[in-house]
């Protein structure tokens, strides 16, 4: 399943904030496309992941999306997948999980 913005999709999002110095940005980039390409995306329910870049280098987010809360709770609560996580957690991340409540799109 491709990344899906809309309210009927039916996925729950994960966004998971991360607030870095620039110097250190591409290390958490990278831990964190290790962590989905080996762990995260083999996860039941688990549908799609999607980094963003700050222009100024200094927030990193990523956009995750899963098939339904109890999905993502069941990973979030995965000792095994948890421990893989590499250098992510030294970044503090704050994350919250999200429906669509609203989405408009350009005018035709």
């Amino acid at each position: 399943m491709a990344v899906t913005i809309d309210p009927d999709a039916g996925v729950h999002t994960v966004m998971v904030h991360f607030t870095v110095e620039p110097g250190r940005r591409e290390v958490l980039v990278e831990a964190i496309g290790t962590f989905v390409e080996d762990v995260v995306r083999h996860q039941p329910g688990f549908v799609s992941s999607t980094v963003h870049i700050s222009l100024d280098g200094t927030r990193v987010i990523n956009y995750a999306q899963w098939a339904s809360r109890e999905a993502f709770e069941a990973f979030q609560n995965n000792p095994e997948a948890m421990s893989r996580q590499g250098v992510i957690p030294e970044f503090q991340p704050s994350g919250q999980l999200y429906t669509i409540a609203f989405q408009a799109a350009a005018a035709a």
